[in-house]
């Protein structure tokens, strides 16, 4: 349970985003009549909605929808304890989201449906009031090369994820499962389909038998509401228990 807790931290903080276009105006389906289209790269909001898959060769599959929305008192690109603010109240679709004082944002401690993908804030402080529909799709890809049972240190190891589609940006963790965790992620370039990870980028990594590797998509836009600017992710992560060996 700790080691997907974790995971699911690491796809809050880690996911790598890349700028995508964004189509003007604001669709009136959104909902949102006081929101603009916005380009920013930092933010006073970021709020995400995911499916995480977790399998392996020896356990059952598992999936979960998580969603979360964090507020910061300066703008940031990813969240950050240090400037978590809080605000009236949350909601996503009709489900009241409870502020975690945790990792310090709004989240879900029941199951939630991800369609629609509606959020409802009641600001505070310096964070407006608003309601809007994410309208993206949720992140997909076609097929991927059999992800490995096992990884070895000292070689490495290459494979492909073909036909992604409704991506901005996608990134592979890859955490040895210890109690105080070993993590290293790399982005998927823009246009490749090919992720390779040398021994140098496992250096770090500890022998285990409870190791993960996942795969972390998203469809991220921005909005401008009252001057500040709020990111939207779409996401999708499929995690595999893996073995990691010399």
């Amino acid at each position: 349970m700790r080691n997907s807790l974790y995971i699911l931290l690491c796809v809050f903080v880690l996911i790598a985003c890349k700028k995508q276009e964004q189509e003007v105006p604001i669709d009136p389906n959104t909902g949102c009549s006081n929101c603009l289209p916005s380009y920013a790269t930092t933010f006073s909001g970021i709020f995400k909605a995911g499916s995480y898959t977790v399998t392996g060769a020896a356990i059952s599959t598992s999936i979960s929808n998580r969603v979360s929305a964090f507020f910061s008192s300066t703008v940031v690109t990813v969240p950050s304890v240090a400037n978590s603010i809080t605000v009236s109240s949350v909601y996503f679709n009709d489900d009241t989201l409870t502020y975690s004082g945790a990792p310090y944002y709004y989240t879900n401690l029941s199951s939630v449906t991800l369609s629609p993908v509606s959020w409802t804030v009641n600001g505070a402080s310096t964070i407006p009031s608003f309601t809007y529909k994410n309208l993206k799709e949720k992140p997909q890809y076609g097929t991927m090369t059999t992800w490995p049972d096992t990884i070895s240190k000292g070689i490495g190891f290459t494979f492909s994820i073909y036909d992604l589609n409704y991506i901005t940006g996608a990134s592979v963790l890859i955490s040895d499962g210890l109690p105080i965790p070993n993590v290293t992620t790399k982005a998927l370039g823009l246009g490749s389909d090919t992720l390779t990870f040398s021994s140098t980028d496992l250096s770090s990594m500890s022998t285990s038998t409870n190791a993960i590797i996942t795969l972390i998509m998203e469809n991220s836009h921005a909005i401008k509401i009252d001057g500040k600017d709020f990111k939207m992710s779409n996401e999708s992560s499929y995690s595999r228990k893996i073995v990691i060996k010399n």
